[in-house]
């Protein structure tokens, strides 16, 4: 009787312990159902033909289970390109848009040509709402100091236009990176021609990493904090774990890493503040000096004193600045220089490449930038380098509702809420098997993909034709990516100074662990919206010195 009486009270409080889990299985039940039936719901009405003119419908929310988190897990899939690939396996493309509840936010996904161009044209959406999220959550800039840099967008506007987008600065910033590129491959010449085999894209980001700290920031910086390429690389990768909030257990010693970069920073900003009296020298000085460096490093050192922000503000937006200019131009030439030797290409592509860059080196081994900017097959490398390899999120909050177009003739559009944020990811743009049928596949490398032949004159021209809304590495709008102009000179420049001093005998390929694979290296990990997404992997290659064309 006593035993009955105990199991009796055993089950119920195996009953009463069970209770939470089981009511906790039927809500995230009654979610998932709830969700997935709203979601065919709404998908009607994309079936529907517009009646009568035009045609207003809602964006599909994607169904989900857990409450707040929503689609948040998924869409955090590690490798590039992995949740749009499992998403568009059963959700129609053909809608153009959808909705994902991202972190609790309501985010509508964008990938309808005629609806991203819309978006950046419109005049009203803003990236304030991610900005403000990027100073708190990446950079752990304190709201007094956000606000500082808020109230004062306006002066880095102004100073972005004068320093990084004049097309004479920019070649004079591209030139001395070109010099100290120069420089640094000089010293190396002597030993990697030594070496039986390298990686050649571990080898190229260092040197690249050096000569764009060194034209940006001076010459100190590297000298103070010789760590900075390792440290900032690994920052890279956490770049998004901050922004989208993993837990802390899951990031190892991201957080000491970063605290490590900005006490460098900052203790280098001081000093250099010190050794320059104080006050950087005048940007409309000297084109560069080797305590602060470039113009727009010294007019940005100004204008972190205009805007009132402190030391450590500063070194959060020096670390931002080197983010913007050296985590993806680096993997774009990286990617263009192993596409180019890659031993199963078209060879006649290496070789008219290299008649392109010879044609913009001068009498003293110097590159003309222009020439060499305007080079239709490196046009064409660098563009078709930036579809394939970069996978950027534009990103919008809208303080007011918003229609947009998203087919070609306007007759169906889609009514957004205020308050929403939309996404607009380059990946779905770039990789439209639709969109990039010509030529090759659309997920392959095709080197002549922006070439049009003259049929007169039998000549390749540059063109970017039926592109707009497909095609957007730096963004669009009114906040498209100010470095673009540099970036792109950066990696041609960085591809001239290599190909023209080296000749590459290439020994095979590696994988992400550095052994030997007969495979061309596909992406490293990366969240969905990294930026230029590095190789995981390499092209092993023994380097000899090339002979200066005569």
């Amino acid at each position: 009787m006593d035993s009955a009486k105990t199991l009796g009270a055993t089950g119920q409080v195996a009953l009463y312990a069970a209770a939470p889990f089981a009511l906790l299985a039927l809500v995230l039940g009654i979610v998932r159902v709830y969700t997935t039936w709203s979601y065919y719901q709404t998908l009607k009405q994309y079936a529907e033909q517009p009646q009568g003119g035009k045609k207003t419908v809602n964006p599909p929310q994607i169904p989900y289970v857990l409450p707040w988190l929503g689609n948040t897990l998924s869409f955090l899939a590690p490798y590039p390109g992995q949740y749009w690939d499992q998403l568009f396996q059963w959700h129609p493309r053909s809608t153009g848009i959808c909705t994902l509840l991202i972190g609790g936010r309501k985010t509508h996904i964008l990938f309808s040509p005629p609806a991203v161009q819309a978006l950046f044209k419109a005049r009203t959406p803003s990236r304030d709402v991610f900005e403000r999220d990027l100073f708190n959550k990446v950079f752990e800039m304190p709201a007094e100091q956000i606000h500082n840099a808020e109230a004062g967008k306006h002066f880095e506007v102004e100073m972005n236009n004068q320093y990084l987008t004049k097309h004479d600065r920019v070649n004079e910033l591209t030139a001395h990176f070109c010099r100290v590129l120069e420089e640094v491959l000089d010293k190396d010449a002597r030993e990697i021609v030594k070496l039986e085999q390298v990686g050649l894209y571990d080898w190229l980001r260092d040197r690249m990493f050096t000569a764009s700290t060194t034209a940006l920031m001076g010459e100190k910086l590297l000298q103070m904090y010789p760590a900075y390429c390792e440290d900032f690389y690994k920052f890279d990768n956490e770049f998004l774990s901050f922004f989208f909030q993993l837990p802390k257990f899951m990031m190892g010693d991201a957080f000491e890493r970063r605290r490590r970069i900005f006490d460098n920073l900052e203790n280098w900003s001081k000093e250099m503040h010190y050794l320059s009296g104080g006050t950087p020298v005048d940007p409309e000085g000297p084109a560069w000096e080797p305590i602060f460096g470039s113009r727009l490093n010294r007019a940005r050192q100004l204008d972190y004193k205009k805007r009132k922000l402190t030391t450590r503000t500063g070194a959060a937006l020096d670390l931002g600045i080197t983010f913007g200019l050296s985590s993806n131009v680096i993997p774009a030439t990286g990617w263009m220089l192993m596409h180019l030797l890659d031993p199963n290409a078209d060879p006649s592509i290496l070789f008219r490449a290299l008649a392109e860059l010879r044609r913009a080196e001068k009498d003293d081994g110097s590159l003309d930038i222009p020439t060499l900017v305007s080079q239709p097959l490196l046009q064409s490398i660098w563009t078709e380098t930036l579809r394939l390899y970069t996978d950027v999120l534009v990103t919008r909050n809208l303080p007011e509702d918003l229609t947009l177009p998203l087919d070609e003739d306007g007759k169906r559009q889609v009514s957004l809420r205020k308050g929403d944020n939309v996404f607009a990811p380059s990946w779905l743009g770039h990789h439209d098997a639709s969109a990039w049928a010509s030529g090759a596949p659309y997920d392959q490398f095709y080197a002549e993909r922006f070439l049009s032949k003259d049929p007169e004159t039998g000549k390749d021209s540059f063109s970017m034709s039926g592109t707009a809304g497909k095609f957007f590495p730096f963004g669009g709008g009114r906040t498209i990516c100010p470095g673009r102009v540099f970036a792109k000179q950066e990696g041609l420049g960085a591809l001239a100074m290599v190909l023209l001093r080296f000749d590459f005998e290439v020994k095979g390929f590696a994988d992400a662990g550095k052994k030997p694979t007969d495979s061309f290296p596909g992406y490293s990990k990366a969240f969905a919206g990294s930026g230029a997404l590095a190789p995981g992997g390499d092209l092993m290659v023994k380097a000899r010195r090339r002979e200066p064309s005569k």
